[in-house]
């Protein structure tokens, strides 16, 4: 069994250069996942570089289902107004994946799909019937069946012209048609940025790269002061698996409560069903092992599949679930909190991005602005919970789960964290999230440590894995 996403077992990619010195463009893109790649598809005709920290096509997008669907668990938004558009972003999303498949030649594993939304219980059900009213106001063809056997339904809703795709294959080849018209780096992490004089001035790797226009598309903007997130989102995170299936069903499913998903795929001649479950904040979710574990048991009883891949994803949700991306001040533009539908919200934030710098109207402007304050209790409760989270993070220092080869101490006023490995080589870092203070939690699955508050990760040696953190936590050695 392989710890890691089915999507990036086998890849192989060509690394772009990363930045060494001062550069100058028009268009400046932080981050090289579906929005950056995106933003970046839709601009290509004018001066823009594209950033990322690590390898593109490694990041969060890599972890993903690899659904697009507008059948969603999460349609229902408080208005008509609100849920029809967001209803037709995401059909507006499908059409441009497929398009940009199509008009590239994209080898992604692209398949259409049925997709099936399915309640468990009255309650769930109720929902449903609710989403079926969206779907009849804009004319979205569907059908309905009882008591299907579909995973313990007892309620379900079908539609078709959705689809599946590998997120890593599709982000890697849309790399390389870009890399013929845009300047791409590498392994080139921002830490910070000033505004003057008409100019961003983003300090990358110890250079600086000077721009007209600034896109931060970083799954989590590194730093706290754009948008103000980290108060307005709140982190989901699932647990994946792949298993050994005898056929590919041709279908995606996922519960109305969100928490089970399932696709199925062909990948390398074998065939497997992804299946998502054990979603929750991320607070709740930190015993990785045992989770794992509890999946696997899942998995067992359910379906009595062997497992080849388990991994876990993290989802920035918005307290109202629609995404918050836009302009965030002039000349500044940021796309994050896609509630778990980040290869559609991806997709359409990168449209709205770019027709706002084109001149373009876009009528999903005002309902994707980062800059709302929509649903205020939401607001205020996720607020608490996350307040919460720090507090205990400060509190507790070792879990009941760490292992005797992990432990959290305080020397002179300084809290770190120790890891020895199998080797008994011992790996010390600071146990301190450098993004907004929280302390870390040690992931023996993975092995790295891990913000509860905001999903920032870091190795057994100090390094970045992912953000919004952007600086290590290693201890230099005297």
């Amino acid at each position: 069994m392989f710890n890691n996403s089915i999507w990036l077992r086998g890849i192989k990619t060509k690394v772009n250069k990363k930045v060494t010195q001062d550069l100058e463009t028009d268009i400046l893109i932080i981050g090289g996942g579906i929005t950056g790649l995106t933003t970046a598809y839709f601009l290509k005709n004018k001066k823009v570089i594209l950033i990322d920290k690590d390898k593109i096509g490694y990041g969060k997008t890599s972890f993903s289902t690899g659904k697009l669907t507008y059948l969603q668990d999460s349609l229902l938004k408080g208005s008509k107004e609100k849920e029809d558009l967001y209803l037709q972003s995401q059909i507006e999303a499908l059409n441009i994946i497929k398009d940009i498949v199509i008009e590239n030649n994209i080898k992604c594993d692209y398949e259409s799909n049925l997709s099936f939304l399915y309640a468990t219980n009255k309650k769930e059900k109720k929902k449903i019937k609710k989403i079926e009213k969206i779907l009849s106001r804009n004319n979205i063809p569907y059908k309905i069946k009882e008591n299907n056997n579909l995973y313990n339904s007892i309620y379900s809703i079908k539609v078709d012209n959705t689809a599946v795709i590998n997120p890593v294959k599709y982000m890697l080849s849309l790399k390389e048609v870009l890399s013929k018209k845009i300047d791409i780096y590498e392994n080139s992490i921002a830490t910070d940025f000033e505004y003057s004089e008409e100019r961003f001035k983003v300090r990358v790797n110890n250079n600086y790269i000077t721009s007209k226009i600034l896109i931060v598309a970083t799954h989590y903007p590194f730093l706290v002061s754009l948008g103000l997130i980290p108060f307005k989102t709140y982190i989901e995170k699932s647990f994946l698996a792949a298993m050994d299936i005898d056929k590919n069903k041709k279908f995606n499913a996922i519960s109305q409560n969100g928490n089970h998903s399932i696709r199925f795929c062909t990948k390398e001649q074998k065939d497997y069903m992804v299946y998502c479950s054990i979603s929750d904040r991320l607070s709740k979710n930190i015993d990785n092992e045992k989770i794992s574990k509890d999946l696997l048991w899942e998995i067992k009883s359910r379906f009595n599949n062997k497992v080849k891949y388990i991994w876990s994803n993290t989802d920035i949700m918005s307290s109202d679930l629609i995404p918050l991306s836009g302009r965030l001040d002039k000349n500044l533009y940021i796309a994050t909190g896609y509630s778990t539908w980040g290869l559609t919200n991806g997709t359409i934030s990168a449209k709205v991005i770019s027709d706002l710098i084109i001149g373009l109207d876009n009528k999903y402007t005002l309902l994707f602005n980062p800059n709302r304050m929509s649903n205020i209790v939401n607001l205020v409760v996720n607020n608490m919970k996350s307040a919460k989270t720090y507090i205990l993070s400060k509190i507790i220092k070792n879990y009941s789960f760490y292992k005797k080869n992990v432990i959290v101490y305080t020397d002179n006023g300084i809290r770190y964290g120790k890891y020895i490995d199998d080797k008994g080589i011992e790996h010390i870092v600071y146990n301190k999230c450098p993004h907004m203070k929280c302390n870390l939690i040690f992931n023996s699955l993975d092995k790295t440590w891990d913000c509860p508050c905001h999903a920032s990760r870091f190795d057994i040696d100090g390094n970045v894995i992912s953000g919004p953190a952007n600086y290590s936590i290693k201890v230099e050695k005297k």
